[in-house]
Formats: C-alpha cells, structure tokens, sequence
C-alpha cells in the first residue's frame, strides 16, 4: 500500500489546546496557540468566539509557561502577555485588568467568595505569591514571600486557608519542592499562620488539593523511585497514603505552571488520577474511604494531562491524544470518553504506529525509546532520524506526534530516545544523568544507532541526528564523539559554552547546571570538556544550525561561532537566524522554512529523494 506524504500544511495545521474549562452542557472555554499568540476561546451553543482583543496573548510569565487562567462562577482571570492578570466577564462580556503591567505573573487563583486573586508574581530576582482584589482598583500586594520560588497556590472550600508549593536554590521543583498550607483573613486578606506539610530535598511534594468538603488537602509525594498521592487530615492532623505508586509515577516534572494529573469528584469520595508509565498514560478512580483503585479503560488515546472537574457535574475532563490523535479536550461521562469540540483532525493516515523499544547501553543498562517506521517500507536498512529530546530532564512519550509522520511518511524510521536522565521511568532512570550529561546521554544516543544497525532496521551509512536546546548541545556532542557514525546533523538552539550557560542562565535553572555536570569553579574542566564550542575541530560532519535573533535563553552568537569554525575547516554547515523568534520557534512562515530547509539537507546528505510534497 503506498502511504502519501504528510503535507506540510497539515503537520502546522494543529494548533494544540493547553487548558480548558467546562462550565455547563453549552459553555466551553479553553486556551490554544495560533501562531504563537495564545488565544484563549469561548464556546456557548457551538459558536465559538474569541474573548479577548488582538491587543493580548494569553501567556504566563514564569518558569516555562503554565497556569494562563483560571475561572470561578462567571469570571475568567487570566495572564495577558506574561505581566498582567485581566479579568473577563461571561454575563457581562467585559474585560478588567486587575493588576499593572509589571514584572512576571502566573497561576491565578479565585477565591471561593471570588473577592481575590492569588497569583506567583515574579521580577526576574525574587519570586513571590501576591494577592489582589479581584475588582481590580486597589494594588496586589505580597502575601507569601521568602522562598526563591512558588508553584501555584489553591484554596480552602471556606476561604480560611490555602496551600502552595516553594523550593529553594540549587534544586529543580522535581528535587525538593515543599507543601505548605496557610491561614488567611482580616478585611485586606493577610497570612496569620503557615505549616510546613511535606517535601524535603529528595523527596519533592507538590500539586496540593483541598477536598471539596473541606476535610482533607491531597498532594503527591515522591517515594523511594516513584509517588504516592496523600491525604493530609485537617482536623486530626494526620496523613495517609492513598495511591503508592510502584512502577509508575504520578505526575510530570514541574518544567511549567498549573500542571493538575489528578482531581477529586465534588462528593469527596473519589479522586481521578493519571499513572504515567512506560512512556504512557492511563486514568485510574479510587475510592477516598477503601483505598480500592480501578482503572478507567477507554480505546484509541494513550496520553492524558491536565485533569480538572467542571463548575456543575461530576465527570472528570482532561486532555486526551495519541501519536495519531492530536491533542483534545474530552469529558468522563457515565464512563465514557466524550470528545469535546468539532473532533476533527485525526491522521492515521500519515502517521504510524509507534513500538516501545528498550536496548542494552554501553554500560549494560537499560535504555529506553519510542520507534516510528514507515508503513509502506519493508522496515529493514532504512535511513534513520534519531531525535533528541530536551530539558534534558523530560520525555517523550505516546502523545501526538506529526513530526514523526512528516519524516516517517517520507520513508525515514523516526526514534525518540528517552536516554538515561529523562523523566517518566522512575526516579533513579532520571538520576542516572547525575554529574554526568554530556556523557551518559550522549552514549545512549550512539547505542540506540548500534541497537536498530543490528537489528538491521537501520542503514549504518545513512543515520541523522537531530534536536534542540540541550537536545541540541547533545547533537553536538554526539558528532565530537562519534564522528562518521552520523551522517549529518540538525541543531536548533543549542548551548554551546556551557561555561557561559552556567553564568547567564535564567534564575529557574541557575544551579541546575550543578546537579548536571558539577560546580562551575571547581569542575571547570569538566564544564569545558563537556562543551562544544570548545571542541568544534571534532566534528567532522554536515551539521545544520537554527537560532532565533531574540533568544534569551541561548545567545544566537553561540550558533554563529559553531558555524564561523565549521566553515573555517570547510565542514559543510549552514547557520539560519529566524528573526523575532526566541527559545523554539513559533511563526508559521518561519517553521515553514524549518523543514524545507532540513529536509533539502536530509535529502543531500542521507542520499535520498524527500520532499515537502
């Protein structure tokens, strides 16, 4: 059967829904990107509208995103582009800053009288949890204050509490994040009290939940290698573990704001919840009182996030999607899974079923990956893209994947590599990358090469790399390594100096580079070593480079100087700069010339016929 190519209109054409709320049987609102703007959309009798002028973009300001908006009764307060909360109306269609454009903002939240706002405000140095009137005429002042940073705070049913999440430098959220629980009131809402419930350094407690009948605040809790979801008596001041995960965690790492992976039903006697594992996602429903879970089976969707219950009703919503389903918004109904919206853009067509692969490292150790081939090959010494996932503590998982259909329907077999150090697979998979990226990770990439060669998948003279961000540091690293092992190479965004990374990097991951590879003055050598820039004579293949002009993350001179060494050595290279993009590109047209510009490459390189069309 001849398989068509994935046009290139329809791998951009997904916009991708990032939150959604249900008021009722009619009302709808969610938030989705369009070009890079966020566009947040109201739906009432299927006629959907943009609530908010061309003059705002819905995006929050800290960490990498997250926690846009928030609702309560018929009040929507959302983040404005990224330093400002404004509030809309449904009854009335009216839109109201409440707080000056200035700093950082994210993750609001209404109180259950809706006269304030909690939000985690930020100016670049010290973070904090503000408070605001929600009509919006006095200034936000600081509530909560002293940690060096705060997930989003949620509140007590009855108002006279709420509960937050902090950590501290040098740790990432996923490290030793705490849960703390709070007593506020008085006319101008003050903090009279706070209690330190769980979390510690090496042992991160986060997503905190008060219980609709206000008896129990929930949190996850990460245990020896895994997590447990808790309930924390208010009352009697004690704790049990309701869900001990084992072989599988419940939760992804707090790389954004707002992130929500379990809920409770408005009668308080169960809470939904998502098991992440194997590089999957499956809901699962137990029981308050017994302790008894049972999973909620439903067909065709393998990825879930962001579950959240609507303002009437008792059936859970959540993000649904599969490698061939893009992203939806669905609802638990009578236990069933009700698309939400028109329902379109399934494309089985293009993309293919992906397989679970795991392979012996060069240590001996598991590694583990997700693998795309084309349906109309005979799937043997096929050209190969092995693709480098960033962070570098994340994963990529069973979730909507058209780029793997662009490149698998053009007859290249697509791997995911979740090298040593990615989330998802326990915590000490992810502590394997420990003092050592720019090593570990790096190995795991040419084993996944030797891995498929042998099992004669792959072409041995005709496999690519590609990725971005660290992902891209890794690419570049892997060339130095392994040179003739890879034919060529895609690099977007990459860090380079590493050195210069540990010095001017953003506040959330100043200290991250110290859990990665080590102290910046006293393992110089290392910091050097494990760079690029300062081994660019050891790459010896094609290498393609893509940076945005308006990067503030990674400076585009990093891409300029890989590029000016290259060329100096006559090593084919090719340095593109999108201007107006910053850290990963969102502009249609540039994304456009993205893979045009890398398939040409492909084609020259992989020796291979490809095309846009």
């Amino acid at each position: 059967m001849k398989i068509e190519k994935m046009p290139l209109d329809v791998l951009l054409s997904n916009h991708g829904v990032r939150e959604f709320h249900v008021w009722d049987d009619k009302s709808l609102i969610w938030l989705e990107d369009q070009d890079g703007v966020g566009c947040l959309k109201y739906s009432n009798d299927d006629v959907v509208e943009r609530i908010i002028s061309l003059d705002y973009s819905v995006k929050s300001g800290l960490l990498y995103g997250g926690g846009e908006f928030t609702v309560r009764d018929s009040k929507v307060v959302f983040c404005a582009n990224r330093n400002q909360l404004v509030m809309w109306d449904k009854n009335t269609n009216t839109l109201t800053p409440i707080t000056p454009m200035w700093g950082r903002v994210a993750a609001p939240s209404i109180s259950p009288d809706a006269k304030w706002v909690l939000f985690v405000f930020s100016d670049g140095e010290n973070d904090l949890i503000g408070v605001v009137p929600m009509h919006g005429m006095d200034w936000p002042r600081q509530l909560i204050k002293g940690a060096d940073f705060y997930l989003q705070a949620v509140w007590h049913p009855g108002g006279e509490y709420i509960a937050w999440v902090e950590w501290d430098h040098p740790l990432m959220p996923w490290q030793g994040s705490r849960v703390k629980i709070g007593e506020v009131g008085g006319m101008q809402l003050r903090l009279f009290s706070e209690n330190w419930i769980a979390g510690r350094k090496g042992n991160a407690a986060h997503q905190p939940q008060f219980s609709p009948n206000g008896r129990w605040l929930s949190y996850l809790e990460q245990n020896d290698n895994w997590e447990n979801l808790i309930l924390y008596d208010l009352k009697k001041k004690t704790k049990r573990t309701l869900v001990h995960g084992a072989d599988f965690m419940l939760s992804t790492p707090d790389w954004v704001q707002g992130l929500h992976s379990y809920i409770w039903d408005h009668e308080s006697r169960f809470i939904y919840y998502i098991r992440y594992a194997d590089a999957q996602a499956t809901l699962w429903q137990v029981n308050v009182r017994g302790g008894k879970s049972t999973c909620v089976e439903f067909e065709s969707y393998t990825w879930l996030s962001q579950i959240s219950m609507p303002s009437t009703g008792n059936s859970p919503t959540m993000l649904v999607s599969s490698p061939s389903i893009p992203k939806k918004m669905a609802v638990l109904h009578h236990g069933k899974l009700q698309i939400l919206g028109d329902g379109r853009g399934e494309l089985s067509a293009f993309i293919p079923d992906p397989y679970q692969i795991h392979w012996k490292g060069l240590d001996g150790d598991d590694v583990f990956g997700i693998l795309y081939l084309p349906m109309d090959s005979s799937q043997s010494h096929l050209p190969l893209l092995i693709d480098v996932h960033g962070g570098p503590t994340m994963q990529r998982s069973f979730t909507y994947m058209p780029e793997a259909g662009f490149f698998a329907s053009r007859g290249f077999a697509y791997l995911q590599v979740n090298y040593r150090g990615s989330s998802g697979f326990g915590k000490c998979y992810r502590d394997r990358l420990q003092g050592k990226w720019g090593e570990i990770e790096v190995d795991d990439i040419y084993s996944a090469a030797e891995h498929l060669i042998k099992r004669e998948i792959a072409d041995k003279e005709r496999i690519a790399v590609l990725g971005n961000s660290s992902g891209g540091t890794t690419v570049l690293n892997v060339l130095r390594k392994y040179p003739g092992v890879f034919c060529c190479g895609v690099c977007s965004y990459a860090i380079g100096d590493l050195i210069l990374d540990a010095k001017q990097t953003h506040k959330f991951e100043r200290f991250y580079h110290r859990y990665l590879i080590g102290d910046p003055v006293q393992d110089y050598n290392l910091f050097e070593e494990r760079s690029p820039l300062f081994h660019v004579d050891e790459i010896q293949d094609p290498l393609m480079l893509f940076h945005g002009s308006d990067d503030r993350v990674v400076m585009p001179t990093q891409s300029q100087q890989l590029y000016d060494s290259l060329k100096k050595r006559n090593i084919p290279c090719i340095l593109t700069i999108f201007d107006g993009e910053g850290h990963g590109f969102k502009g249609e047209e540039n994304l456009r010339e993205y893979y045009r510009m890398v398939l040409d490459f492909l084609a020259e390189y992989m020796r291979m016929k490809c095309s846009i069309v």
